[in-house]
């Protein structure tokens, strides 16, 4: 990669954290999930997010090159686990982006609907490929570009993605205070119930909703400082990113009945009624457009971030060596990212043109993503216990920056942590409600086989075409 510009300074990797991490449609499913959601929020939290932290921040103090949880794995593994890993996190974001996008599209369409006079824009063909297809390729554009240039993209995104979920919390401690919560919060309620599969299940999305903060370490060559600047920025970045998920969803249960609430307009519909109490027609419109530019910053961090791994293990040559090329001019990997774009696109027309049996279709590439999102995790916290000091690893270093991990704790942390990623997979697996939810499962569990063969297939065909 080109290492003259270090384009990220502290405040740019502080908001490429909370752009990377926050999303506001997990504020709107927790929500819709009531009150009980706020424990599964502490429980992620403490057994997620925390190790996650610790993890990410000792490893990045360490070894802070470019590559990141790839090149953490391939030290600890070898050349096979860390293509298994870096192939596993490539693919899971292609799955992921046409979710991204839908949410965005729906919020768009809910609160456009009242200016435009037409409500069933959610509906519309025309405006949901306009829209989503629109997003996609102006992130890849901007992601040619590169960091020096997206990064003030992920800047916004990152306040994009916070402000309304501030808001929702004003707004919730003043519904509170003059009219008293939407829904009663109490100790029973705080309590999620373990005789309901599908709350059990909702944990390993909550989870999913917390992981993130391994993707600045892809591009670590591109950080000003990255030894004094990774840690911190991603303490600051903490405090925004749990002030959101746990304050926005409190926001949102004692504003809007619960029954009233859903993953796609938890967020929007107590700004909605909020501007609708004080007559502000276009306040609804100005918050999507802040929830979209959120979005749209978290999808360019994640298509510039996850194109780097095709690029890195383009360069040990087992996918196509063109992936490896980087553009003359601004020194991205072009090829990976126009491949990505390409396979996106075809994920999400086939995700936005379906019948209810494609929406079946869809769900089971949802939660291949999860599964596929939470390997490259498992390898993470294997390498947290595994990875001893080695050339680059200085504990030195690691202590000058306020990461001090002894081994002890660092196998603390990685336990912790992998028992909980394991256990996340597993409640992917669990079947939903209904007769088909066997079927779902099953498809769920050889698709994510699937993609995974696919990446085996080019790593055996290269190792065995090399010369002994």
């Amino acid at each position: 990669m080109n290492t003259s510009v270090k384009s990220l300074k502290r405040w740019d990797l502080v908001w490429m954290f909370v752009v990377t991490v926050t999303s506001l449609r997990w504020i709107a499913a927790a929500a819709a999930g009531g009150p009980s959601s706020l424990t599964l929020w502490v429980l992620a939290i403490l057994c997620f997010f925390l190790p996650q932290g610790l993890a990410v921040a000792d490893l990045s103090a360490r070894f802070p090159e470019d590559g990141g949880l790839y090149r953490w794995t391939k030290l600890g593994f070898g050349d096979f686990h860390g293509f298994v890993c870096g192939w596993c996190y490539w693919v899971n974001n292609v799955l992921y982006f046409p979710s991204l996008l839908i949410y965005l599209c729906a919020t768009l369409a809910f609160s456009l609907a009242p200016v435009l006079g037409h409500h069933e824009l959610e509906s519309s063909p025309k405006f949901v490929v306009l829209v989503t297809l629109g997003i996609l390729w102006g992130v890849a554009g901007l992601s040619l570009l590169g960091m020096r240039y997206s990064k003030w993209v992920q800047d916004l995104g990152g306040i994009g993605n916070w402000v309304p979920a501030a808001l929702v919390a004003f707004l919730g401690t003043w519904i509170v205070l003059k009219y008293g919560s939407a829904n009663a919060i109490t100790v029973r309620s705080l309590v999620p119930s373990l005789f309901q599969l599908e709350k059990i299940s909702f944990f390993s999305q909550l989870c999913f909703a917390l992981a993130g903060l391994e993707l600045a370490s892809f591009i670590g060559n591109e950080i000003d400082n990255p030894r004094a600047n990774f840690v911190k920025a991603l303490i600051r970045a903490s405090f925004f990113i749990l002030f959101a998920y746990l304050v926005g969803t409190w926001g949102i249960l004692v504003s809007i009945p619960q029954e009233k609430i859903t993953a796609v307009n938890g967020v929007i519909l107590p700004l909605v009624e909020f501007g609708n109490r004080l007559g502000w027609t276009y306040f609804a419109p100005a918050c999507a457009f802040l929830i979209v530019l959120g979005g749209v910053g978290t999808c360019l961090a994640w298509f510039s971030g996850a194109a780097r791994v095709p690029y890195l293990v383009g360069v040990d040559r087992y996918l196509p060596s063109w992936l490896g090329r980087q553009h003359p001019r601004w020194g991205t990997p072009h090829y990976a990212i126009l491949l990505q774009a390409v396979v996106s696109t075809l994920f999400t027309l086939f995700a936005t043109f379906g019948s209810p049996r494609l929406e079946q279709i869809y769900k089971v590439l949802v939660d291949m993503c999860l599964i596929l999102y939470f390997i490259p995790y498992l390898y993470l916290f294997l390498v947290m216990i595994r990875l001893r000091n080695v050339v680059g690893d200085t504990e030195a270093a690691t202590n000058e920056n306020g990461v001090s991990l002894s081994p002890y704790r660092r196998k603390i942390v990685g336990g912790v942590g992998l028992v909980t990623t394991a256990l996340a997979i597993l409640m992917t697996l669990i079947p939903p409600a209904g007769d088909s939810g066997l079927i779902l499962v099953a498809k769920t569990f050889f698709g994510t086989a699937a993609m995974i063969g696919i990446g085996l297939f080019f790593f055996f065909r290269k190792k065995i075409a090399r010369p002994a």
